[in-house]
């Protein structure tokens, strides 16, 4: 998987600014929230839908993705972001932007697998 092979969706607590400043950058980035059919549905089904996509879905929820994964073992990848360090403000959003980016310009090793997972640092 390339970089621009690299497809994202946001779960539901991130804002759709976030996904259209990613797509500014040149990154298929979308949001949860930019998709009214996907609003409140459960992670399980996030997580099918982004696997039906080819899309790695960006969460906080680790409790709950947990479970999903669980359910969907060979799904597209699932990136996590801890709250403490992309908190979702200003600041805290933009540098998640960042690192995202910086996630899709060097893909880390077994991206593209079924059941990627990774835990998206600053």
């Amino acid at each position: 998987m390339t970089p621009p092979d690299i497809r994202l969706l946001l779960d539901e607590h991130y804002p759709s600014r976030l996904a259209a400043s990613l797509r500014e950058a040149g990154l298929d980035a979308t949001a949860i929230v930019e998709r009214a059919e996907m609003l409140g549905v459960d992670d399980t089904s996030v997580l099918r839908a982004a696997n039906g996509e080819g899309r790695i879905v960006v969460t906080e929820d680790v409790t709950t993705f947990g479970i999903a994964m669980a359910r969907l073992p060979d799904h597209a990848g699932v990136v996590f972001c801890h709250h403490a360090r992309f908190p979702r403000t200003r600041p805290g959003l933009e540098r998640l932007r960042r690192s995202l980016l910086a996630f899709a310009a060097d893909p880390p090793p077994g991206i593209g697998r079924p059941g990627f997972v990774w835990w998206l640092s600053s």
